[in-house]
């Protein structure tokens, strides 16, 4: 047999009743609103990144050739960076950072923009003085070669040259007199005289000069006691005699010999004349 409530029974579990109801909506007004807030939150957290990921972009596509500007672009982003750090690390506890951080993205927003401006008007300066250089650069290089062709013509100019030489044999007699003669098996001595052309671009001073005579076999007639070497373009050279002389830019005669000390053989001679380190001229001699 059921056993009714009393009223006063009745009046407790009604207001039990709505008591946890209401309780039940608050918790559920609560939940909801902070499922809504930490959207809000992340959602503004993507905009704020998003932002600043634009910021980024146009600071980066303002790079150029110029490393100093390329330097202070890349700390300025190293700032957007940094920035985006400190949202992505906000959290719903700790929700009121966003709005400094906010804050910071907004002011930002006129700084980068300044920036971007100031940018532009530099790589526009750079690309100009860039030109100018290149067109200087070009001009100068320009100058080096018409300069390094003038030194050498100048150089090629300052060496000895040779108006004219002549090649002749003699038979030097007892008493020292020589007497010309084309026979090889009389000759005794052999010589080249010449004229050094004028030269106001050569160097005054003494110079010295080597005759160095070969023989029809192609050898090179040379004191039997000791060979005389030389060096010409980095070539070890033997030579029969030298002579110095001095030069005053002046045309000069001077004549160089050698004197045979074994019996000749018939056939051309070569008589060929060098400075320091070139041949500047040859003669032939032809000795029956």
């Amino acid at each position: 047999m059921s056993q009714e409530l009393s009223p006063n029974r009745q009046r407790t579990m009604t207001l039990l009743l709505v008591v946890l109801l209401a309780l039940v909506g608050i918790l559920t007004y609560f939940t909801l609103d902070q499922s809504s807030n930490i959207d809000g939150l992340e959602e503004e957290k993507v905009l704020l990144i998003t932002q600043l990921e634009d910021y980024k972009r146009d600071l980066t596509s303002q790079s150029s050739a110029n490393d100093s500007l390329n330097a202070f672009i890349a700390q300025e982003t190293s700032k957007l960076n940094e920035i985006i750090s400190k949202i992505q690390e906000v959290n719903f506890a700790s929700k009121a950072k966003i709005k400094s951080l906010r804050n910071e993205v907004f002011s930002m927003r006129k700084h980068i923009s300044d920036l971007t401006e100031d940018i532009d008007s530099v790589n526009r300066e750079y690309a100009i003085i860039v030109e100018i250089k290149d067109s200087v650069q070009s001009d100068l290089d320009a100058e080096v070669v018409k300069s390094s062709s003038l030194e050498k013509k100048v150089e090629k100019g300052a060496k000895l040259q040779l108006s004219s030489i002549e090649a002749s044999a003699y038979r030097i007699n007892g008493k020292g007199i020589e007497k010309a003669t084309n026979s090889a098996s009389k000759a005794n001595r052999i010589k080249a005289c010449m004229t050094i052309a004028k030269n106001d671009l050569s160097v005054k001073g003494e110079k010295t000069l080597y005759l160095r005579i070969n023989t029809p076999d192609n050898r090179v007639l040379a004191t039997n006691e000791k060979q005389k070497t030389m060096w010409v373009s980095g070539e070890k050279m033997i030579y029969s005699s030298s002579q110095v002389i001095n030069y005053n830019g002046s045309p000069t005669g001077c004549c160089l010999s050698f004197n045979i000390q074994t019996e000749l053989q018939s056939g051309p001679y070569v008589l060929a004349i060098y400075t320091s380190n070139e041949k500047i001229g040859e003669a032939r001699l032809t000795l029956q």
